[in-house]
């Protein structure tokens, strides 16, 4: 299993995930939708999407998403999403794209924050 950024040519399948996602959120599919939303995010640069995939197949991801903290009084990642494929779950997968995640975060200077708590992650 290798972990990397999303790039453009992963847009197709991630859309396809991210939407598995969605649904297991309670929205409705909408493959259209996010493929639209996760092609912007990448044109315009303003959210980091990690990719775990095996043999060309993405078996799961996480998205950060760039910010200011004014209490913290520095710049930080909100991650927000993750999902991993139900037959590739318990395998630490999301574990090692969170550490990836506070690899690239550390090495960029910034905090990484639970977008969902609004604590800092421990990676």
């Amino acid at each position: 299993m290798h972990i990397r950024l999303a790039v453009d040519a992963d847009l197709q399948p991630l859309s396809h995930l991210f939407d598995h996602y969605r649904q297991s959120c309670d929205h409705p599919s909408d493959i259209n939708g996010c493929y639209t939303f996760l092609s912007q995010r990448l044109s315009e640069n303003d959210s980091i999407i990690f990719v775990a995939f095996e043999s060309e197949i993405i078996l799961g991801f996480i998205q950060l998403y760039p910010s200011f903290s004014s209490l913290m009084l520095q710049p930080v990642w909100y991650f927000e999403d993750a999902f991993v494929l139900p037959k590739y779950r318990n395998q630490g997968i999301a574990s090692q794209m969170i550490a990836r995640a506070g690899v690239l975060a550390k090495s960029a200077q910034v905090k990484l924050i639970d977008g969902h708590r609004e604590q800092s992650l421990r990676v």
